[in-house]
């Protein structure tokens, strides 16, 4: 992810979003992606990583100019930056609003520094920095949801190697796309069928001991059907379409609930790594039922998917979701 010019070829061919209308799926092919750095390349170079990495405060030289970063004043040392992706898997090219079999992929990919020191653990970081990393976020995705030619945006973070980052210093990536991803159109036309989708889960949660936390008007709950032991969705109580919008305090317990539940992970499965995403409605191009919430979906990596999860789309836990929250809670 650092700013290093990709293969030629790779400038000609660009990023491309291809279709498989049988399967349903969506494969972006981005060629610049294979030529990612990774610590044990950048390493080589010797010294510290603070010499090396390219997400460390005095390295700027080695990213492209940040969009934003906190605290904004530029005279003062900077805690955490948003800067565009040297590896996108899309880029601004030519808008087309329906996805036929291949055309460019169109859209942003940021990636969030989310420390100026090299730390790999969010733990690392006392509550007002963390805060401050996802209200940063909030205010690119408000930036993103105010252009035209973008369609939904997302947050998502990859923590370690078996969650496919190829970096360990602190970061989460944004990326913004001119179409609703499947999964996104799967949970609008779910959610349009049902009467309140989102509270029905908050309150069947409540009933079956499935919640885990709650502050700030914010509620984490293990899902009816987690993927791995321990996964945890995070969404407001009350019925909201857009984190761009969301009031500081549901931003704030996010910020506060994901730190709590690394800090629980890391008790009961020290080491582990884990992605989370933002799921929150569509700018445009979606009608949203009215009590849409967005959510954090937060997935410990704590088993590969392999054969059976990849042919079937099911998956396999060996924790219910009742003994995950209660592990959660007495962890």
């Amino acid at each position: 992810m650092s700013h290093r010019p990709p293969p030629p070829q790779d400038v000609a061919h660009g990023q491309r979003v291809h279709h498989d209308a049988l399967a349903g799926r969506h494969v972006f092919v981005a060629p610049q992606r294979s030529a990612r750095p990774d610590d044990a390349a950048l390493a080589a170079e010797g010294g510290e990583p603070g010499a090396w990495c390219p997400f460390c405060a005095g390295n700027e030289s080695r990213t492209p100019p940040h969009s934003l970063r906190t605290p904004s004043d530029p005279a003062l040392p900077w805690q955490a930056r948003i800067v565009a992706n040297g590896y996108p898997v899309v880029a601004h090219q030519a808008h087309a609003a329906t996805p036929p079999a291949e055309r460019p992929a169109h859209g942003v990919h940021d990636v969030v520094i989310e420390s100026a020191a090299h730390e790999r653990s969010i733990l690392a970081l006392d509550a007002a920095a963390w805060r401050d990393v996802w209200l940063l976020c909030q205010r690119r995705l408000a930036d993103l949801a105010r252009r035209d030619d973008l369609a939904w945006a997302m947050v998502f973070k990859n923590s370690g190697p078996r969650a496919g980052a190829s970096l360990e210093h602190l970061h989460s990536q944004l990326v913004a796309l001119d179409f609703v991803p499947p999964a996104v159109a799967a949970e609008l036309a779910a959610a349009a069928a049902a009467v309140d989708s989102f509270g029905n889960l908050i309150a069947a949660a409540r009933g079956a001991g499935r919640v885990v936390a709650e502050t700030g008007g914010v509620v984490a709950l293990v899902p009816p059907a987690p993927r791995q032991p321990f996964e945890t969705w995070l969404l407001p109580a009350t019925a909201a379409p857009f984190f761009h919008t969301a009031p500081a305090e549901h931003v704030a317990a996010v910020a506060e609930l994901t730190h709590w539940f690394v800090d629980r992970l890391d008790r009961l499965a020290p080491g582990a790594d884990y992605n989370w995403w933002l799921h929150q409605a569509p700018h445009r191009g979606a009608d949203v039922p009215p009590a849409w919430h967005w959510h954090v979906e937060i997935l410990p990596r704590l088993a590969q998917f392999a054969g059976f999860e990849l042919g079937t789309g099911c998956h396999i836990t060996t924790l219910s979701a009742v003994e995950s929250a209660r592990r959660l809670r007495e962890a």
